[in-house]
Parts: structure tokens; C-alpha cells; sequence
């Protein structure tokens, strides 16, 4: 959780104070606070905020001792700050030097729900220096109890004018957040932006980078040169990309936690999707990292900004290939892949995360549309990629749910492989099967030992019974139980088949597909296969 301006009430500094407008702007975040005093406050707000720049979501204290009866001076004042990304204005010494606070005022704020706070009224011991103090207090134990930003800035930025909705709006929150400078380069290491810490400091940051004979490798750090007490921190944001971007952190001891470094490559790579040169043609990718890592506080936020029903979201399709040309063959694809699941009217997002291609979607309301929809996809991507796999992920209520299939996808699919080697197009609930046998295998003998005994009586020398266990295993982990399937599978006829599952009922004392009997032996067969 921020600071808000509403937060800011509650210090002891400020209880006394009256919001007298803009109450739309009191949950608007704070990230610091400043003074506004001049012999010209226009001067002083053209200088700031020139061109359109954006300084900071502060707030701002002034007694207008320089403007106390000049209304119009007061207004543009309130209305540059909004304008340059300021959240508020506190007016001191109203009742003393400042006659009354003027309705126009209040209109104003109102109108760009810019909160104007009134300092208690008629009282001259008032001290900028206590509510400095206490704000700034307060940002800094809200910063030291959590430390995850992204959503935080996203949301800053979000709310700004559309003028000051870029990228150096970001990263210079960035900087301020993590009291570093951040330097956005290309591949080869040219300035594209910077946010200098100090500010005044960007000459020699630019130097500095100019400088750089070695770079670090990606997510690793060097010594700066011109200071021994800092270093430069790298990372990669789009690998592997033509135009590719990297992010460079200069920041002075203490060094920056790892969680803190992934944060600020998050947040440069939703700023460049979001709000840079291409943002006509935004990708949903950060959107996806957001699902997949449970981070449900900027998944809600992105999926705002593309205007996507996460909620109504239930499905998730993992597309994997086998061969390290996977990448590429979607590349090649790309068109013909777009429109089969296009066609299909439950599908919500799709991207490449990893080394996936992931789809999610709503439930369809027939489960024929689905397996039409796999077998079409299957079918293409088979052509390039023989052993490509299509898994889908049903049920899945909330993100946790999500990340945990995505988990799983990933830890078993070679375990999934092994039980079931004739499928391509699996469920969700393979996978978690895959997962319980495995973990009975890691129990070691006790657990083996009781699925092992299950098929012992099919495992004798000679005659038909050499076959027994494999043509039960087919029979129930690749034919669906079905007899005929079987027989095609082991290249025999139907009734060898019945004649040999015929065996293993009287071997066993039941009927292989019988339920619930079946279960333990269903397990048994797979583990079997694990165990190979």
C-alpha cells in the first residue's frame, strides 16, 4: 500500500487542516512533498514545468506570500502543478497573509481533482518544517514496509494527462523510488532515456555510460568507474529482438535486493509496452507474466488498462514444442495460428511466455468446440514439430490456480511424456496424476512397493503372460480402456487382445476397467512406466 493524500490527513502535523476542494484527488499517491515560494510563482512554474515536463507526484505547501491577492496568479499556479503530475497544494497562513481562499480556486481543483488542503485558519505559528517532517516520515516507513512498486507506478503514470503518459515519465519514477539513476539504451548501448539521481547529475550519468568499455553480463554488475561506492546494474528487456532494449541502474550503496532489480526490469518493459513509440500496438505480455507470477495487484491493474475480463478467464491452453526451433515455427505460422484461435470464441489472451505459447480463455459452453479447436491446432503445429504438446487447463479459479498449473505444466511434462508417449493433446488433470506418481516414487521403497505388488502376479515367465503387463498399460493409459484401439496400438487383433485381458482378470481377481478397483491399477501401470 501507498501514502495517499488522504493518508496524509490523518498525521499529526495536519489534522487540523480542511480540504476545501478537489476531494476527487485525495486518493491520488504521494511520493513527495515540496515548498512553492517566489518573487514569481509563474516564472517559477514555466521553469518546472516546461514543455510539458513532468516532475513528480508531490505535494506542494505555499502561503501565496507572493500572490496573496492575485487570484489569477493563484489559479495558474494550481493549474500548472496538476498539469506538470503534482497531486495537491496545502495553503498556510489563510486569515493572516492570504485574505480567504477564493472560489475560483476551489472550482479549479475541483474541476482537475487536484486537492486543496486549508492549514488551519488565522494561526501565524504555523511551521512548514513540521509537515515536511511528518510526510516525509510517512513515505519512508510506507517505502521500508513494501517494497513491491510496479503497481504502484503504473497506477501513477495511468492517472497523468496523456502528454505526460511516457516512458521518461516512468523511469524517472523509477528513479525517484529507488533513489538511482536508470539509464533505457539499445542494443548497443546508446542513451534513449535517463532519469539522472540526483536530477542535476545527468551530464555525468551520460558520461559515465559513455565510458563503459565492458559491460556487465545481463542481471550482473560492475564497479562504476568515477565512484567506488556504486556500482552499474544490467538487464536485458527483450532478448534475442531486433531493437532490442537493456536497462542500466547506477545506483550507490546500499546495493539494490534482486527483488528490487526484477521490479524495475518490470516496470521498464510495461513502460515500453505500454507507453512507448509503439504503444498503437501494445502486447499483452506483461499482462501474462502478471497471471503466471500471481501478482495479482498488477494483473488487475494491466488488465484495466487493455480492458480484459480477467475474471471471466477459467481456461489456459499451454502449446509446447520440443525442438529448439519452437520459437520459430510460430514466427513462420503466426498467421494461420492467429486465425484458429480467433476462430475460437473462448479465447481471451494469448502470448509467448518462456519458452510457451500460452492461450488463455473462457469455458466454452460445449466441450466439442474445444476438441475441435485442439485437434486443428495440434494438426498444424505437428507439421513443423512432431512432438509438439497442447495442454489444456480447465477449472482454474484465481491466478494462484493459474500459476500452479503453469508449475506443474512445466516440472512434469517429460514424467507426462513417459506415462502417456501415444498422446500430443492433454488435460490439466494428466499432470497432476503425472505429479502424485511421481512424489510416490520419491517416497522411495515404501511407496513403490505397494503398486509393484499390483502387477506382480501378470510378471511370470513364458507364454502370454510376457505380455500381460504392457497390454494392460496400453489398454488403459493410451486406448481410453477401448479394445479396438488396443488391438491397433500392439498391432494384434481384437480377440488377442480380449484373450489377454481375460488373463489379467483372473490373475488380478477383477475386470481392469472396474471401478474404483481400477484406480490403484491404473497408477500402477503408470508408475511402471516412470520406473523404465
Amino acid at each position: 500500500m501507498s501514502v495517499t493524500v488522504g493518508d496524509l490527513l490523518k498525521l499529526p502535523s495536519l489534522r487540523g487542516a480542511e480540504v476545501v476542494g478537489g476531494r476527487g484527488g485525495l486518493s491520488k499517491i504521494v511520493s513527495s512533498i515540496s515548498v512553492l515560494e517566489s518573487t514569481d510563482p509563474r516564472m517559477l512554474v514555466d521553469s518546472i514545468f516546461n514543455n510539458s515536463e513532468f516532475f513528480g507526484s508531490e505535494i506542494v505547501l505555499t502561503g501565496f506570500l507572493n500572490a496573496q491577492t492575485d487570484v489569477d496568479c493563484q489559479c495558474e499556479n494550481i493549474k500548472r502543478l496538476a498539469e506538470g503530475g503534482e497531486v495537491g497544494l496545502i495553503i498556510y497562513y489563510v486569515g493572516v497573509y492570504m485574505p480567504d481562499i477564493d472560489s475560483r480556486l476551489v472550482e479549479l481543483a475541483d474541476s482537475l481533482d487536484f486537492a486543496l488542503i486549508c492549514m488551519p485558519r488565522g494561526n501565524v505559528n504555523l511551521r512548514y518544517s513540521e509537515v515536511l517532517t511528518d510526510v516525509m516520515e510517512c513515505i519512508f516507513r510506507d517505502r521500508m514496509a513494501n517494497d513491491s512498486f510496479v503497481a504502484e507506478i503504473i497506477e501513477r503514470v495511468s492517472r497523468l494527462s496523456s502528454q505526460l503518459r511516457t516512458v521518461s515519465t516512468v523511469l524517472k519514477m523509477l528513479s525517484d523510488r529507488i533513489s538511482a539513476s536508470v539509464v533505457l539504451t539499445d542494443a548497443e548501448h546508446n542513451v534513449l532515456n535517463l532519469a539522472a539521481w540526483p536530477r542535476a547529475a545527468e551530464e555525468d550519468v551520460k558520461k559515465e555510460i559513455e565510458g563503459i568499455i565492458d559491460y556487465p553480463e545481463d542481471g550482473g554488475s560492475i564497479p562504476c568507474p568515477s565512484a567506488a561506492d556504486s556500482r552499474i546494474y544490467r538487464m536485458i528487456l527483450e532478448r534475442g529482438e531486433p531493437g532490442s532494449m537493456e536497462l542500466l541502474i547506477i545506483k550507490q550503496n546500499p546495493a539494490p535486493d534482486a527483488k528490487i532489480l526484477e521490479q524495475a526490469g518490470d516496470i521498464a518493459r510495461i513502460g515500453l509496452n505500454i507507453w512507448g513509440q509503439g504503444h498503437s500496438s501494445v502486447v499483452i505480455k506483461e499482462l501474462v507474466r502478471a497471471i503466471i507470477q500471481d501478482d495479482s495487484i498488477k494483473m488487475r491493474r494491466l488488465a484495466e488498462i487493455f480492458h480484459v475480463d480477467v475474471a471471466s478467464i477459467h481456461e489456459m491452453w499451454i502449446l509446447q514444442g520440443s525442438s529448439p526451433d519452437f520459437l520459430e515455427v510460430l514466427s513462420r505460422r503466426k498467421s494461420d495460428i492467429r486465425e484458429i484461435i480467433e476462430a475460437y470464441p473462448s479465447s481471451a489472451i494469448r502470448e509467448i511466455y518462456e519458452d510457451s505459447f500460452l492461450i488463455f480463455a473462457r469455458t466454452p459452453e460445449d466441450s466439442a468446440s474445444a476438441e475441435a479447436f485442439a485437434q486443428q491446432l495440434m494438426e498444424l503445429v505437428a507439421g513443423e514439430d512432431e512432438g509438439a504438446t497442447l495442454t489444456r487447463c480447465s477449472g482454474l479459479d484465481d491466478t494462484a490456480a493459474v500459476r500452479e498449473a503453469y508449475l506443474c505444466h512445466r516440472r512434469y511434462l517429460s514424467d507426462v511424456l513417459k506415462i502417456f508417449p501415444m498422446k500430443r493433446i492433454f488435460r490439466y488433470g494428466e499432470f497432476q496424476f503425472a505429479a502424485e506418481c511421481r512424489e510416490t516414487l520419491e517416497r522411495g521403497k515404501a511407496g513403490g512397493d505397494e503398486y509393484e505388488a499390483i502387477l506382480r502376479p501378470l510378471e511370470k515367465d513364458g507364454g502370454e503372460d510376457n505380455f500381460l503387463a504392457e497390454t494392460l498399460a496400453v489398454y488403459l493409459l493410451d486406448a481410453d480402456s477401448g479394445i479396438t484401439r488396443t488391438a491397433e496400438l500392439l498391432f494384434v487383433h481384437q480377440n488377442t487382445i480380449k484373450y489377454r485381458l481375460g488373463r489379467v482378470t483372473d490373475l488380478i481377481g477383477f475386470r481392469p476397467n472396474r471401478m474404483p478397483e481400477a484406480l490403484k491399477l491404473y497408477k500402477a501401470a503408470a508408475i511402471r512406466r516412470l520406473e523404465k
